[in-house]
């Protein structure tokens, strides 16, 4: 399993398909990206059935587009030395969209998947030979997949973590406080390029009674965002858990009556198509606030912002403390059935069966 995301941090799609592949039985290896200056190696994970792999910084790494047809052959030489280290492997999983490996054949797997969950690089229309190609989207699928190429939209899956969480919250509702003050949640990490930081202050400035938890780390920080943070955290109705992981990041959710997705969509890398984030608020349970995210714009109850139109996010907000306040239904249960529909177990059957067409 190729990844632009190490194995320790921030935990999202590659590592959830690795573990429920260990869950299964399966050995998965999983590639940290290149970085140093050390031998290829294996390591054991936290993880049974997991392999951490690491290998140093690609070789002629900034000839990657001033010099394409180097920097590749660069890359199937290491792929060789890679394969030569793991011995065989069955399927090669590719979700590197830095494009490290644009050449899946010398790894010799019988069968090889590239799998885009961010829009790839403008001009990166490589499908790197890929026996199948799988994307968040269609329109991110029909940017790189070739003409008669097997290829199909995959969305984003729900954790083990938010899933075991969401069948808890269907079997017991929660009994809100009536007199309770509205809590407005968000979990992510508050360094993210696309969020809307300028947006995000207005409206914790805007509803004094209302309490604003942000649940996760500032990963990827500037001095800008430093000072956004920073100046969050001072106002009396804001919250800063930080990162929080199993259940204690549960824990802090328990309480939380509308989850908080604000994006800018034209700084937003894959242009608001899909977020995994919004399965993960589905499966807890409470009313969703969003900015204009097209794979979930149809969602039961889903308290979301038009396209072109992101001023509408301060409405929406209203809309939905004025529902919990009223103690109205929105479809909550729905979107938690919906979300527990999406887990990343039940996306390994869908691509299993597409793996298995590919091949007939």
């Amino acid at each position: 399993m190729l990844s632009p995301q190490p194995w320790t941090g921030l935990q999202v799609s590659k590592h959830h398909y690795a573990r429920e592949l260990a869950a299964l039985g399966h050995d998965v290896i999983f590639a940290n990206p290149p970085t140093g200056d050390g031998a290829i190696r294996l390591t054991p994970s936290d993880t049974a059935n997991i392999i951490l792999l690491d290998h140093p910084r690609m070789p002629l790494a900034r000839a990657k587009y001033r010099a394409t047809p180097l920097f590749v052959a660069a890359a199937r030489f290491r792929a060789r030395a890679i394969r030569k280290l793991v011995g065989a492997v069955d399927l090669l999983w590719d979700f590197d969209n830095a494009r490290q490996f644009a050449d899946h054949r010398p790894f010799r797997a019988p069968a090889s998947i590239l799998h885009v969950v961010d829009r790839l690089d403008p001009g990166d229309d490589m499908h790197r030979h890929a026996d199948l190609i799988l994307g968040i989207d269609a329109s991110i699928v029909g940017d790189i997949a070739p003409e008669g190429r097997p290829s199909h939209v995959v969305g984003h899956g729900l954790s083990p973590l938010f899933a075991e969480a969401a069948r808890v919250r269907l079997a017991a509702p929660r009994i809100r406080t009536a007199d309770a003050p509205v809590t407005i949640g968000f979990i992510g990490n508050l360094a993210q390029p696309a969020m809307d930081r300028d947006r995000v202050a207005a409206l914790v400035v805007a509803h004094p009674d209302c309490i604003f938890r942000f649940i996760g780390p500032v990963q990827g920080e500037t001095a800008e965002i430093r000072a956004w943070v920073d100046g969050l955290a001072a106002q009396p109705n804001v919250e800063m858990a930080g990162l929080l992981t199993g259940d204690a990041l549960i824990a802090a959710t328990v309480d939380v009556d509308i989850w908080l997705l604000p994006y800018d969509v034209a700084r937003d890398r894959n242009r608001g198509v899909n977020s995994h984030k919004l399965l993960e608020y589905f499966a807890l349970g409470g009313e969703v606030v969003s900015s204009a995210i097209a794979a979930q714009a149809d969602a039961p109850g889903i308290f979301m912002a038009a396209p072109g139109a992101p001023d509408e996010l301060t409405e929406k907000l209203d809309a939905a403390i004025a529902a919990v306040r009223e103690g109205r239904d929105t479809g909550w249960r729905a979107r938690t059935e919906l979300a527990l529909a999406n887990s990343y177990r039940a996306n390994l059957d869908r691509i299993a069966a597409h793996l298995k067409d590919s091949s007939t």
